[in-house]
């Protein structure tokens, strides 16, 4: 029950950002930070090995996203995305942080509704990003065809 309603809210978040395909993970973090009105910054950073691949820092003006930089760039998306989805499911429940804040921990069910937001956009970015490149080299379509494939973030 809780899955649904977070990827609903975040079906209709995602409109609301109206985000390009390929998805750029920057400009996500750009636009939900204009939405929320507090900036999102993003810092890669070399994290230890055996330490969090990322977090996030809520401070007064800003949240902040630390993520490891000794990784790819598809795994330091995902990081990002996961460190998002703990500000998404934050907004979904109407809790406010205290400020500045530096969680080292977070529950079981907080930790799974961030995996779920960051998979959901990953995977959805990714699914509409191979249709449109399929149609793309399929050739010869219509312009309104091609178009259809795309349905936005729904």
């Amino acid at each position: 029950m809780r899955d649904a309603r977070l990827r609903r809210h975040l079906r209709g978040l995602l409109r609301r950002l109206d985000l390009p395909l390929p998805l750029e993970v920057g400009l996500l973090c750009e636009r939900l930070g204009q939405l929320r009105g507090t900036p999102i910054a993003l810092l890669e950073w070399e994290l230890e090995p055996t330490g969090p691949s990322g977090m996030l820092v809520s401070r007064v003006d800003e949240d902040v996203i630390v993520f490891q930089s000794r990784t790819s760039r598809a795994h330091q998306a995902h990081i990002i995305l996961h460190e998002v989805g703990h500000i998404v499911a934050q907004d979904l429940d109407g809790v406010a942080l205290p400020q500045p804040l530096l969680r080292t921990s977070y529950t079981a069910r907080d930790e799974r509704d961030a995996e779920v937001i960051a998979s959901t956009i990953m995977h959805r970015a990714l699914s509409m990003t191979r249709r449109l490149d399929h149609v793309a080299q399929v050739g010869g379509r219509s312009v309104q065809s091609s178009l259809v494939l795309w349905d936005g973030w729904s």
